[in-house]
């Protein structure tokens, strides 16, 4: 089921900082299953310290659905709101919390380099109202393992929005990469969901693999590039451990409930009266790390997984069944 653009989670009573109820926006700039997993993060990490979603807090959360302008109106709906905190999950939705909201803490999670993105002057305490954790993935590893993955590979796609800070940086770690490991680069380029579809249907046929980072477009038309890949038998990796479920046969990325639980931390501190200029903005746990191989999908490929990779796995998925190893 599609979901509405207002979502709206609501509950009054006593706070545990006080008789009084703690109001919570949280936006992202689309619906997708990482960014999803974040949000249901922060709720779990306040659940955890012993507040209870419809007993003791509100949470309002609305996405963007992928429009800027869109992103701008939750933004200054926000402003006018009386929230005591207000989150941006994603790039995008951080930066229109940040340059429309001065006067409560601002806080961004999913933003993979912050600093880049004018959040924060840098990484640590800072001055402000605006505080974090960064999702920056580790590119160059990532593609260490395509090339292990599929050693004969040259050309290797990568979906990007370049209306997306966050993708324009990944692509930049992504050309850096291939660089070094002597790899060709060929950038697949959409700033809708419809625009990447269509690139990579022009694109796939010449590629050896395909790389998905971190990037929200990308994310929220998931399966339809897997679909592509597969019919194409182009492998496909993905950045986002998340995103791995609906598509790709690997994947080496962060778990983003987990980092949606680091961030709740920092929104527990906040509502409990701790300063923004005292918490630190940081990158997200390099241990959060998680490698997913998809069996099935290497199957339909008539891919061979080097036995490293599968002893290496976190996760592994079979007959459909996603087995936990460690």
């Amino acid at each position: 089921m599609k979901r509405r653009l207002w979502v709206l989670l609501l509950c009054v009573v006593v706070s545990v900082i006080g008789f009084s109820t703690v109001r919570i926006g949280i936006t992202a700039i689309v619906d997708h299953p990482a960014l999803d997993s974040a949000r249901e993060g922060i709720i779990e990490a306040l659940a955890r310290k012993g507040m209870v979603l419809g007993t003791d807090f509100i949470v309002e959360f609305q996405s963007a659905q992928g429009n800027m302008n869109t992103a701008v109106s939750i933004a200054n709906h926000f402003r006018s709101g009386d929230f005591a905190v207000v989150v941006g999950i994603s790039t995008p939705s951080a930066q229109t919390l940040a340059n429309a909201i001065k006067n409560i803490p601002v806080v961004f999670t999913a933003v993979t380099d912050p600093v880049d993105a004018e959040l924060i002057p840098s990484l640590g305490k800072n001055p402000g109202n605006v505080v974090g954790v960064s999702d920056m993935t580790p590119v160059k590893t990532q593609f260490q393992l395509l090339k292990l993955l599929v050693p004969t590979a040259k050309k290797v796609g990568i979906v990007t929005n370049p209306g997306e800070a966050n993708s324009v940086i990944i692509t930049e770690h992504a050309r850096q990469a291939c660089e070094e490991l002597g790899l060709r680069l060929v950038e697949i380029v959409g700033s809708n969901s419809s625009e990447m579809i269509g690139a990579l249907t022009a694109t796939v046929g010449g590629l050896d693999a395909l790389y998905v980072g971190t990037d929200n477009t990308a994310a929220s038309c998931m399966e339809s590039l897997h679909r592509i890949a597969v019919s194409n038998k182009v492998p496909m990796l993905c950045g986002d451990f998340t995103l791995a479920r609906s598509g790709g046969v690997v994947a080496y990325g962060f778990d983003y409930f987990n980092l949606g639980l680091d961030t709740g931390q920092i929104v527990w501190e906040l509502i409990n009266g701790k300063p923004v200029s005292e918490i630190a903005s940081r990158l997200m746990n390099a241990e959060s790390l998680l490698l997913l191989v998809n069996m099935d999908v290497a199957k339909e490929l008539g891919l061979t997984i080097p036995d490293a990779l599968i002893a290496r796995a976190d996760y592994l998925i079979i007959n459909g069944v996603e087995q936990q190893k460690r």
